[in-house]
């Protein structure tokens, strides 16, 4: 049975980013009961919210890796401001979808809240907030406040359930967006969730090489993106969480081909070392030793038993050095970790069939490339014929494989 956070991203829009000029995954906001909402067709066509995991399958050059970057972006805006995260891209004119208005939109839906920030750039070229809200779409139980806040260039307001304003908004500098000051404010509790949970993301950047390194002797609770701590992480686990950390080593004997158990050991210059043991060898192997798949699997399943699990976790090919007969031990770890309470939710791009083969249709959702040249998506449940084919015991990799999915 899955467990699924407290709340989700239920749905998200990008729209004028790079190759993404204009995708819609899953539910962005209900249809309106009222004529002064003001949706496009792409924000209330039917549809279901996106589930715990979500994975993006497409060709070479179709988005999968420009959908990945979007969510970085917003990371980057949210943390550095607008301009740094433009400028860690090439600048704003770079990352903007050729032949469209100049401005950049992206839209979440985080439970019952929808987070847009649009951005455009002034007259000399730099990127702003041009505007930004964080509101609610569904009423909370009777007397329950909800506080919702609405900035347009520099200037906003935040709004009590139903009218009421409640506090004023003039941003010093434009180019951070609201939220980063708001979510700092305790008398907002909703706008400082929202941030936490932003700030909160995980975007999996893992480098074999990094995770060589000998770092520093000294516990840290946290797997970092590029997973260079990796050696520091299995000391915190080995020191304050035992019985998890045995419980992961039990998986990894089963599930790494030849590894039995992995510790630390401190070098005299105080930098700590990850020595894996082999079966049939006296010896450990450190962490130089070994391949960049194990290395890679035993981070995804440390990062997997994290016991404080960032909320939302992106994973890009995660396949790349791993055996494929592991993608669908990937999925199996990634299933259990979404059966335990607090898990997280997860979004992956892919290439590999036997990773789809694990999938259900529902949670798959496929890119493609539009006449006009720009990207498009879909979801493989809303074919009937893929479901029926599924249900009657045809993998969904194998039908992405034959290029079947390519052809609906």
């Amino acid at each position: 049975m899955i467990n699924p956070p407290a709340r989700l991203i239920e749905g998200f829009r990008i729209r004028n980013y790079r190759v993404l000029k204009d995708v819609v995954l899953g539910r962005i906001v209900p249809r309106p009961h009222s004529t002064d909402a003001v949706y496009t067709m792409e924000e209330i066509r039917p549809g279901k919210p996106l589930t715990p995991l979500t994975v993006v399958i497409g060709k070479n050059g179709f988005g999968k890796s420009t959908l990945f970057d979007a969510f970085g972006f917003l990371v980057d805006c949210a943390a550095l401001g607008t301009e740094s995260a433009c400028d860690r891209r090439g600048g704003f004119d770079t990352i903007l979808s050729q032949g469209t208005e100049r401005q950049l939109e992206f839209k979440i839906r985080y439970g019952e809240l929808l987070y847009t920030l649009c951005i455009a750039a002034d007259e000399g070229g730099i990127p702003y907030v041009f505007a930004e809200t964080l509101t609610h779409l569904e009423p909370r139980e009777k007397g329950v406040q909800q506080l919702n806040f609405f900035v347009n260039e520099g200037q906003g307001k935040i709004v009590r359930s139903g009218s009421e304003i409640v506090g004023s908004i003039h941003l010093a500098d434009s180019r951070r967006p609201a939220l980063s000051t708001l979510g700092n404010l305790s008398e907002y509790p909703d706008i400082v969730e929202f941030k936490r949970f932003l700030d909160s993301w995980y975007l999996c950047y893992f480098s074999p090489d990094a995770a060589r390194q000998s770092p520093a002797s000294g516990p840290q609770k946290h797997l970092s993106t590029s997973g260079d701590n990796l050696a520091n992480v299995v000391r915190y686990m080995e020191r304050e969480h035992k019985d998890r950390f045995d419980t992961i080593m039990s998986r990894v004997a089963s599930r790494i081909p030849g590894v039995d158990t992995i510790h630390t050991k401190t070098t005299e210059d105080g930098r700590l070392l990850l020595c894996f043991q082999n079966r049939g060898f006296d010896r450990p192997f450190y962490a130089s030793q070994v391949s960049d798949g194990t290395l890679k699997m035993f981070a995804y399943m440390l990062l997997l038993h994290d016991p404080g699990p960032a909320p939302f976790i992106c994973f890009e090919e995660p396949e790349n050095g791993l055996y494929h007969r592991l993608m669908e031990v990937l999925i199996d770890e990634i299933r259990d970790h979404l059966a335990r309470q607090n898990g997280s939710q997860f979004f992956i791009t892919t290439h590999q069939p036997y990773l789809v083969d694990a999938l259900a249709p529902e949670e798959v959702w496929i890119l493609e490339r539009g006449t006009d040249g720009f990207a498009q998506i879909r979801r493989a449940c809303d074919d009937p014929i893929v479901r029926g084919m599924v249900e009657q015991g045809m993998p969904l990799g194998a039908l992405w494989f034959s290029e079947y999915l390519d052809t609906l």
